[in-house]
């Protein structure tokens, strides 16, 4: 977070000179101290926020795949209405055990067309898929491995 105050300053100031560099030291050091003192802010933090943006990163990639593959079998349904489908309610339940993590699977199935989920109650997620073959594996998906990985990161 200091490098990050320190470049940010760099950049807004639109100079770097040995006098703008040295406020930005002195600047971002006070904000970076004030952030550790009075938000809850440590170099910890950093620490696991760094070692995590990979993690987040392939996420996204992944999340995006997973988008973009659901779309073609969604669109299959939608321009083929004789074919047959079967929508089903899916109950599962996964080892996930923060919030954070529950909510952003919950927000990625329903993000994915053909997929929407309904509830999540302690951990019980209920989903409503288009159709059978979009309701496999849902509960021991990328999405939740990689989720899981996050959290072992974060603890």
């Amino acid at each position: 977070m200091f490098l990050f105050l320190l470049a940010l300053w760099l950049v807004f100031n639109g100079r770097v000179t040995a006098e703008t560099v040295l406020l930005g030291l002195l600047f971002a050091a006070a904000i970076f101290a004030f952030m550790c003192r009075f938000m809850d802010y440590s170099l910890e933090k950093d620490r696991k926020a760094i070692r995590l943006a990979p993690l987040v990163v392939r996420y996204f990639f992944v999340l995006l795949a997973e988008i973009v593959k659901s779309t073609f079998t969604a669109c299959r349904f939608i321009v083929s209405p004789t074919l047959p489908h079967d929508p089903l309610l899916v109950k599962f339940r996964t080892p996930l055990s923060t919030d954070v993590a529950r909510v952003t699977l919950a927000n990625s199935i329903t993000l994915t067309p053909g997929t929407i989920t309904v509830s999540l109650d302690d951990g019980t997620y209920t989903v409503h898929c288009l159709d059978k073959s979009m309701a496999e594996g849902i509960e021991s998906s990328r999405f939740v491995q990689l989720l899981l990985r996050m959290e072992e990161v974060t603890r």
